[in-house]
């Protein structure tokens, strides 16, 4: 007997041939897909503890965000209309700089919740600061049921690209702290929760990082065997760092550094040249596009469809809930398609299927994990969510591809299963206290602003 037979559901696989079952189903027993195919096939093989009948769902491979800050949740809806260098020195940093460990265990946790209720089933936390009190944030991590790869963030500079003085004094490092601790978690914590968490090492920023603390960061996740991530060619005054300060583009500037290939993962990517383009799909470095933080920050405009063509790994992230405001990656899969189709006035270029798989497949390829999750397949990790198109939004249906990313959104998802565990069942988490989170979020809201002296803004006056 197996653990779960889900049947009679419209099945994407987003495997390499680009499966998609009418009326398929799925098989799971200790955490694994153990057959895949059409209900008529698979069905009669199997009795099951649990069997679902799926008619009138999706069920897809688990969501993979791939660039999100566990942090900044709680800064949701602080601050709509900035621009990208004051949102940090004046909202994000001071904010973080000011936390305590509850304040970011809070965010942490609301965070979790919302990326399970939305879909995601995996995800890449960027840069974590001691003052987090960073093995709490692990732990509930763990108990959520998600799997994730949570990077510590070192640093020996207190600067932002060209400006020396950029980060907040909260926010401060030793380079021998930073080491010291990012060490630590990895000989603690990597590789924990049946092996659903990793632990990265993520280098602050140019101009937070010496050029040794940048080569120290490569030789020991290789030694580690652990990935990298961190911000690159976010804005344009990365490039003039780089340019400025060595003589190089950015992505030249990473090879110099030894930080491009398949175990690196940059956060926005957005000006690179066509050198820097082709130098990225040769080395295989993994680039996390966040279409809607880019757009809202008026940051620039990555450009996604020539690193496709040339072959670079793309997946998608949502940054922080400050300058994103939700973790719903089908709003990042959608705004994806829309973004660069109008940018190159070409309907056809993006697609549904490159959405889709930048979400799944490529995030997971950016999290190290594709031999094990990002499709569904005979022998994976069994990650994956049901999508209820039983509403009047998706109805009719011809192909349930093009509906989950034109018309679906995160509450339309009913039931998460994560490592072959039911995680969220008819939208309720089963691993989380929802009402609880949400009340500690609240409760700590205006505590966060006053410890940092910072104000909300508000669009119009609110008496």
């Amino acid at each position: 007997m197996i653990d779960i037979l889900i049947k009679n559901c419209m099945l994407i696989t987003v495997n390499s041939k680009r499966e998609v079952y009418h009326d398929g189903a799925i098989a799971i027993d200790q955490g694994k897909i153990v057959d895949i195919g059409s209900t008529a096939d698979v069905a009669p093989k199997y009795e099951a503890r649990t069997v679902i009948d799926a008619k009138g769902f999706v069920v897809m491979p688990g969501l993979i965000n791939a660039h999100m800050h566990l942090p900044q949740v709680m800064m949701r809806g602080l601050y709509d209309n900035i621009e990208a260098m004051d949102k940090l020195k004046n909202y994000t940093w001071p904010i973080q700089g000011c936390y305590t460990e509850e304040d970011a265990l809070v965010s942490a946790k609301l965070g979790l919740l919302e990326m399970i209720k939305s879909g995601t089933t995996a995800f890449i936390s960027t840069g974590l600061h001691p003052r987090y009190g960073i093995p709490a944030v692990i732990q509930a991590t763990i108990d959520s049921g998600m799997r994730a790869a949570i990077s510590k963030y070192v640093m020996d500079l207190g600067g932002y690209a060209l400006d020396n003085g950029a980060l907040h004094k909260g926010m401060h490092e030793t380079g021998e702290a930073s080491k010291k601790q990012a060490l630590e978690l990895i000989e603690e914590w990597n590789g924990c929760g049946n092996g659903r968490i990793q632990i990265w090492i993520s280098p602050r920023s140019v101009g937070g990082c010496s050029v040794d603390l940048f080569r120290w960061v490569c030789e020991t996740a290789r030694e580690h065997q652990v990935g990298i991530t961190t911000h690159w060619s976010e804005v344009q005054n990365n490039v003039d760092y780089t340019m400025d300060s060595f003589g190089l583009r950015p992505v030249f500037f990473a090879k110099s550094l030894g930080l491009l290939g398949p175990d690196v993962t940059f956060a926005h990517g957005i000006y690179f040249d066509d050198a820097e383009i082709d130098l990225l799909a040769k080395t295989g470095t993994n680039i996390a596009h966040c279409p809607i933080c880019n757009s809202k920050l008026a940051m620039g405009v990555a450009r996604v469809p020539e690193m496709l063509k040339a072959g670079v790994n793309i997946s998608l992230g949502n940054d922080g809930m400050g300058v994103n405001n939700t973790a719903d990656l089908f709003r990042e899969m959608r705004s994806m398609v829309l973004l660069h189709r109008a940018v190159q006035n070409n309907p056809l270029f993006p697609g549904s299927a490159e959405a889709i798989e930048m979400a799944t497949r490529n995030g997971a390829r950016a999290m190290m994990m594709q031999d094990r999750v990002g499709s569904l397949e005979k022998g994976k990790q069994a990650d994956l969510i049901l999508v209820d198109l039983k509403q009047p939004h998706f109805v009719p249906i011809h192909d349930p591809v093009s509906e989950v990313v034109w018309a679906a959104n995160g509450n339309d998802v009913d039931t998460v299963i994560i490592d072959g565990k039911i995680v969220m069942w008819h939208r309720t988490v089963l691993t989380m206290d929802e009402d609880a989170i949400l009340g500690e979020a609240e409760a700590i809201k205006d505590k966060i602003l006053k410890q940092a002296g910072v104000k909300a803004q508000h669009i119009w006056a609110i008496r």
